[in-house]
């Protein structure tokens, strides 16, 4: 929620209009460049260069979200997290094999809890969490109108094509790809497994909002595509995988140096041709999905938006005293190192310099 009064920010949107304004017809250079975003001194005036660090960050994500390359910007924080979760697996087959533990004990464990892949229809009434009460408040009393005419025998599909307010869902009616664990949010996952096929779940929170889920059917995923699942799982109760990998790079001879003994995991990883199940790569790359889409939602940067309103808007956004815009330029600042790999900020001189890093 912002905190400012809407005449406050009215005044603060005409000074930073009429800046950019008095910018396109002026000859003077930029004193800041991100991509083809610049900004004259007049308009940095005052900006200390930590500030118009995070000014030019934040300009880097509105572009980003701007021409839809969200997941090209994210792209290698999301091979650092697949290689993570790579050498997580990598622990866990080094500490069967320290236990003498086989594919055969493996596969018996898995027939007694297997894992499933489920088919579910669904519908959604759109609230996310930053949301306000009472906007949170009625769409919440919406889905449970749906469910009650639901229960009273209406048609799941006609419904979802009806009422639900996911993209795409009046042509689907609803139904989504089949998903394993990891596929979908937690809450959402939980309340899909809990059901037998046919069978409609209460209404459900998730950080998108309120959803009406119904199995449509499950079966379970066979061993050679759940092994890496069962390994983890096992691991952890016969040992500390952890303890386990750090044993391993110790009789290997590396180093104190946490990079390095990390490199060191993700090229045995590498080795093995360890992957990361298809389900689990997608909540990965959700995961930075979702953060794009709480900066968005936060700063108002949308798809489609010219360069010199990416640069309106992250000019307010740099100046917006509500809280939950607070806490997302934190986050934007946290991820600052891999915003500038793809839009550095740069200083107008013949060297192209990078705003805080020094000629």
């Amino acid at each position: 929620m912002r905190t400012k009064s809407i005449s406050r920010h009215a005044a603060s949107a005409v000074v930073i209009v009429s800046a950019l304004t008095a910018a396109c017809g002026s000859e003077s250079p930029p004193a800041l460049s991100i991509g083809p975003i610049g900004y004259t001194e007049d308009q940095l005036l005052g900006l200390s260069e930590d500030r118009r660090r995070v000014l030019a960050n934040l300009a880097g994500v509105g572009l980003a979200i701007a021409d839809s390359t969200e997941a090209e910007l994210g792209e290698p924080l999301v091979e650092r997290w697949t290689d993570d979760r790579r050498v997580e697996i990598l622990a866990a087959e080094l500490t069967l094999e320290r236990h003498g533990i086989g594919d055969d004990v493996l596969e018996a464990r898995y027939l007694t809890d297997p894992e499933w892949e489920l088919v579910v229809r669904h519908i959604l009434f759109f609230s996310e969490r930053w949301r306000s009460a009472s906007h949170r408040a009625e769409a919440e009393a919406k889905a449970e109108r749906a469910l009650v005419s639901l229960r009273d025998g209406a048609d799941f599909a006609e419904t979802a094509a009806a009422l639900s307010e996911e993209p795409g869902a009046e042509g689907r009616q609803g139904l989504l790809t089949p998903g394993r664990r990891g596929s979908w949010v937690p809450e959402f996952w939980a309340a899909a497994l809990a059901l037998e096929p046919g069978e409609i779940s209460p209404v459900t929170e998730t950080e998108y909002g309120y959803h009406i889920l119904r199995l449509e059917d499950r079966a379970p995923v066979p061993f050679a595509e759940a092994r890496t699942v069962v390994v983890r799982s096992v691991a952890d109760e016969v040992d500390d995988p952890a303890a386990v990998l750090d044993a391993w790079l110790d009789d290997r001879g590396e180093g104190e140096d946490a990079e390095a003994r990390r490199s060191a995991a993700v090229a045995e990883a590498d080795r093995r041709s360890i992957t990361v199940p298809a389900a689990e790569h997608d909540e990965i790359e959700r995961a930075w999905g979702d953060e794009m889409y709480r900066w968005s939602a936060a700063f108002g940067f949308r798809y489609g938006m010219s360069s010199a309103e990416v640069g309106r808007v992250a000019m307010e956004a740099l100046s917006d005293p509500g809280q939950g815009v607070e806490l997302a330029r934190r986050d934007v600042v946290a991820r600052r190192e891999l915003i500038e790999r793809r839009y550095p900020p740069t200083l107008p001189d013949s060297a192209g310099t990078r705003l805080g890093r020094g000629p």
